[in-house]
């Protein structure tokens, strides 16, 4: 009787203990794994500095390549290149940036268009896809843009549904696309095929809003590299073709912007929210997942031609409002990284 009631009382506090381990474990490779913003916070005097100095940019087009990773530094890429290696305008470029952990696309999206690390906002894919974003401590820079313009026009056109539908808040200020709306189902043989007559969609409707709509902010999402990761890992054929595929598209929406003039006066950004395993998938912390793509270019002679340093996902909005002339809101902690812009 004694053993019986001794177990009774043993196995809970165990199973308890094991619990809390586990969040534990959780939280604390959350803390450990992910690195902290490491840039600067442009005070008030520094974006009025960009003003006087006429340095403020009229646009910011995105190009968000979901499960690119760092493999943009590690092939040929003419419409890449077309944008972020010209002779006019200046680039700041690392392949080493850091995504969040884990390396999931809704921590990622949502890191990057809100200012915060994943710890804060807590979105992930599941809650992404399911559940409209309405939390107002970490608004999106869409929303603070919207805000302080309520005459701006925005557009976000993607490729995966959860990013215009649980990650970017439902505003009159901002045209959310979804670009599998304008394909018909049941002409793609594989699911990279699939996801391959999608991100054409995402390219040929972002090209729509250049020519006809004027976005202050303009953000794309291709998919079919992430399909082709998932297929058959990185750096495999397949993921090559799909990652020369999204690099095509890349280079007709920055023609676009030359036909309408935009290139002198807009900010390019190419951003990656993870890689792949070589064996395909992510989640995990090596080096080949953790590791993305962080582009900026631009012709207003502000931008460090090289490479930039401690950049995490979360910078991206800073450096969107950075480029715009916009002070970021104190409950963001991205910050410009470090060597990207002369003046900061």
């Amino acid at each position: 009787m004694k053993k019986k009631t001794a177990l009774k009382i043993f196995i809970p506090i165990v199973s308890f203990v094991l619990v809390v381990a586990v969040v534990a474990i959780s939280v604390l490779s959350c803390l450990f794994f992910n690195r902290f913003s490491r840039g600067t916070v442009p005070t008030s005097a520094q974006v009025q500095a960009l003003w006087d100095n006429n340095r403020v940019y009229d646009h910011v087009v995105i190009f968000g390549v979901d499960g690119a990773g760092g493999y943009f530094g590690e092939m040929e890429t003419p419409g890449f290149d077309s944008v972020f290696k010209n002779s006019y305008m200046d680039a700041s470029v690392t392949y080493t940036a850091m995504s969040q952990f884990p390396t999931e696309s809704g921590y990622n999206w949502t890191s990057m268009i809100h200012g915060v690390w994943c710890g804060k906002h807590k979105i992930d894919n599941e809650t992404a896809l399911t559940e409209k974003y309405t939390d107002t401590k970490y608004p999106s820079l869409f929303k603070i843009y919207a805000e302080r313009h309520p005459e701006a026009y925005m557009a976000s056109v993607a490729d995966w549904p959860a990013i215009n539908y649980g990650i970017i808040e439902d505003l009159p200020q901002i045209n959310k696309t979804d670009a599998g709306d304008y394909v018909s189902d049941g002409f793609a043989s594989s699911w990279v095929d699939g996801e391959k007559l999608v991100d054409a969609a995402v390219a040929e409707l972002a090209i729509n809003e250049i020519k006809n709509n004027d976005p202050k902010i303009l953000f794309t999402h291709f998919d079919c590299v992430d399909a082709a990761g998932h297929c058959y890992g990185t750096g495999k054929p397949e993921y090559i073709d799909a990652m020369n595929y999204v690099d095509n598209l890349i280079g007709k929406i920055f023609d676009a912007c030359k036909e309408v003039g935009w290139d002198k006066n807009t900010l390019f950004i190419c951003i990656s929210d993870h890689g792949h395993k070589y064996s395909g998938g992510h989640g995990n912390n090596q080096a080949v997942v953790r590791n993305v793509t962080f582009a900026v270019a631009g012709a207003k002679g502000n931008i460090i031609p090289g490479t930039p340093k401690y950049v995490v996902t979360q910078d991206m909005a800073a450096v969107v409002f950075y480029a715009l002339g916009e002070v970021q809101p104190s409950c963001w902690d991205g910050s410009v990284p470090k060597n990207m812009f002369k003046d900061l």
